[in-house]
Order: C-alpha cells, then sequence, then structure tokens
C-alpha cells in the first residue's frame, strides 16, 4: 500500500541552487515522513534555452548521491513533464521538480480503509494563504 503521492516544483531563480535544500530533504527521507520518488532539474538560461538535467548528469548539485542514498528511482517524470514544467518557469531561472510519497499517511490511510471509510476530498491550502484567511478573520 502507498500513501499519497504528490509532486512539488521549487523555482530558484537566478539558477542558484545550493545543496542545503538537499540536506533537509534528506532529513525527512532518514525521519521516515516522505519517500523522495524521482526528481528532475530543469533550467531555462536568459534566452530561454530549457535544459533537463537527469539523475546522472547532477552530480554537480550533489543531487546524483542523494538520490543513490535515498533510493531515489528515476523514470516517473516525463519529457512531457518536463516540457511542461518548461514552459510555466522564468527565464534564468532553475526549478526542483519532485515526485514524493507521504509515507506518515500509510498507517492513516489502512486504518480509514478497515474502517470502510473512504476518500471523498482532499486539497491542500498553504502557510501563506492560511494568513491571509487569519487577517481577513479578524
Amino acid at each position: 500500500m502507498r500513501g499519497p503521492i504528490d509532486f512539488i516544483i521549487v523555482n530558484f531563480k537566478g539558477n542558484n541552487f545550493t545543496g542545503g535544500v538537499l540536506e533537509e530533504l534528506s532529513k525527512v527521507v532518514k525521519s521516515g515522513t516522505i519517500a523522495v520518488l524521482d526528481i528532475a532539474l530543469i533550467t531555462k538560461d536568459k534566452d530561454g534555452q530549457v535544459v533537463a538535467l537527469e539523475l546522472s548528469d547532477m552530480q554537480d548539485a550533489g543531487v546524483a548521491e542523494f538520490a543513490k542514498d535515498n533510493s531515489v528511482q528515476s523514470g516517473l517524470i516525463t519529457q512531457d513533464d518536463v516540457a511542461e514544467v518548461a514552459d510555466i518557469i522564468a527565464e534564468n531561472s532553475s526549478v526542483g521538480l519532485l515526485v514524493i510519497e507521504q509515507l506518515w499517511a500509510k498507517g492513516l490511510k489502512k486504518a480509514i480503509i478497515d474502517a470502510d471509510g473512504e476518500l471523498i476530498a482532499e486539497g491542500r491550502i498553504h502557510p501563506e494563504a492560511a494568513e491571509e484567511l487569519n487577517k481577513k478573520g479578524e
């Protein structure tokens, strides 16, 4: 049984990707909170040229080592996914595209199924949006 699977797209302006993100990502993987199923790095230069890096090409950013250490398998992110993301990113930017499994939810999912429950809706409210809602309610 799998937990919920999400994708996350993170923009890095000016193509300034640092290893700090991978350090924090490693912590939540090692804690069993999530599993990273696939990663892609997509860059768009100032002229609009797009390059997508495979895991084996990501040594400089430390991503290949992270993927190896955390059993990340490539193949879920397709060329169509890369093209779709490339359309929405600004020039002179890099994007990290992650596919993650929410491992923390597996026990909850099993308990819901065992109780003959079923998911009928889901969504996400980002912290910035929640802050706005709080301000409007004051």
